[in-house]
């Protein structure tokens, strides 16, 4: 069986928020190095840009992933394609 990037025994919630911190690690961290280096502003501050999108979404996820957990919404967790798995 072939094994897909996206875990299927996760909540939405968890998944978006890991891809968005790998979006803006592996993403937005060159751009803005890329900018810094060469002294161009408009490409840093479009890295800068992202950066921050993607960690603010992160930062939302994870408020949803904590409050789902407290609550005992992902208690009993399964294997799920994505569209039917919870937030």
């Amino acid at each position: 069986m072939k094994k897909t990037f996206i875990p299927k025994n996760k909540p939405k919630s968890w998944v978006v928020g890991v891809l968005a911190i790998l979006i803006g690690l592996l993403l937005a961290s060159p751009i803005m190095v890329i900018g810094t280096v060469y002294k161009i502003e408009i490409i840093k501050n479009i890295g800068i840009g992202i950066f921050l999108a993607c960690w603010g979404i992160a930062a939302i996820m994870w408020f949803l992933f904590v409050f789902g957990l407290l609550t005992g919404k992902y208690r009993n967790i399964e294997l799920k394609e994505w569209s039917q798995q919870s937030w």
